[in-house]
């Protein structure tokens, strides 16, 4: 005749070690299902937008920064492109250039932006002869406020306020360079 245990001896688990085993379940698909959506994010890191940019023909060397800032309790992430040609090159498709740049931008997942930024300047630092204002308003985002940044400083800025409906969600896809964006001559 089988005999019946009580479920007390010496290997049975107690209720304090089956609910720790349960509770460590719960905190290990917790900490996998938080990791596997960083992976979902899309986009690319702003160091890995600088590599594929690197590789472009054209380009001399390019920069993507992200910088933060503080104002009350309010943070800010800005998302800078810098693209600097090579000297026998020039942007050739200014309204491809300008989304091509936001979009690198909008990619960035190391931070959502408040703002992205796009500049294409020369081996001096100078910016480079480009039809932005034609792109700006092909694109639909003129403003009187790049009008002042690109004559002193060569750089567009858009907030993600005026980029995000276009651009979509954040963080973007990575974008591919069109044909004749940059150019020789």
């Amino acid at each position: 005749m089988p005999q019946r245990t009580s479920g007390h001896g010496p290997l049975a688990p107690t209720r304090f070690v089956q609910r720790c085993a349960g509770l460590l379940l719960l905190v290990t698909l917790g900490a996998l299902t938080l990791s596997a959506c960083a992976f979902l994010r899309g986009g690319q890191s702003a160091d890995s937008a600088a590599a594929r940019i690197d590789k472009l023909p054209g380009v001399a060397s390019s920069e993507v920064t992200q910088s933060e800032s503080l104002d009350g309790f309010t943070r800010s992430w800005f998302t800078y492109v810098t693209v600097t040609l090579d000297s026998d090159y020039r942007v050739g498709d200014a309204q491809n250039a300008l989304e091509w740049g936001l979009r690198t931008g909008w990619s960035v997942n190391d931070h959502e932006p408040t703002a992205v930024s796009v500049s294409f300047i020369d081996s001096a630092g100078d910016a480079v002869d480009w039809d932005w204002e034609a792109a700006t308003a092909g694109l639909g985002l003129e403003s009187a406020s790049n009008a002042q940044s690109m004559s002193t400083i060569g750089l567009l800025m858009f907030s993600s306020a005026v980029i995000g409906d276009s651009l979509g969600d954040w963080p973007g896809d990575v974008p591919e360079l069109a044909g004749g964006v940059f150019v020789r001559g």
